[in-house]
């Protein structure tokens, strides 16, 4: 399944180095992420709990990952966060993504599309609407661009380019 191939590909240690601009306001900053992404599989307990507090069908969960983040903004402060998220197709290209950052948020419900080798993510909530895609240069070098619109336009958009450190230990 070709879902499951592109999410387990997501494994292992990455450093990401980020620029955002500021559509609207202009100005951009850089940043730079430490990330430890483990594949879990679909029928983990983690993976079958999400899809059940987001009212998700589990038996059509693709599996998840677990993305811990360790973050810096030039100019500010460092950031940890950890997100589970889970894939639930809906056909062998598409579906829901799940993500929840903590123990505590409610979940959120994304869309999200896999076609040529490249996952493209839609997330609409508060008026706002990210449209994040992730891409594979080689199995080392990952790509990931996120725009972020509100109804007057985009507000922001960001480019991250990512390098394999190798496996979690």
């Amino acid at each position: 399944m070709q879902n499951v191939n592109f999410f387990k590909k997501q494994g292992g240690r990455w450093f990401s180095q980020r620029t955002t601009h500021y559509l609207k306001a202009g100005g951009s900053k850089a940043g730079k992420s430490d990330l430890e992404i483990t594949y879990i599989d679909a029928g983990a307990d983690e993976v079958i709990q999400l899809c059940d507090e987001a009212n998700g069908a589990a038996a059509a969960a693709v599996g998840g990952l677990r993305i811990a983040q360790k973050s810096t903004i030039v100019g500010g402060q460092a950031r940890n966060q950890s997100t589970l998220l889970v894939a639930i197709a809906t056909d062998e290209s598409s579906g829901k993504l799940v993500s929840k950052p903590n123990d505590t948020s409610p979940p959120q419900i994304s869309e999200y599309r896999l076609e040529n080798d490249v996952l493209t993510i839609v997330t609409e909530a508060n008026g706002l609407r990210a449209e994040e895609r992730w891409w594979f240069i080689t199995d080392k070098l990952r790509m990931r661009t996120n725009v972020l619109s509100d109804s007057d336009g985009q507000t922001m958009a960001s480019f991250c380019s990512e390098i394999r450190l190798g496996d979690v230990n």
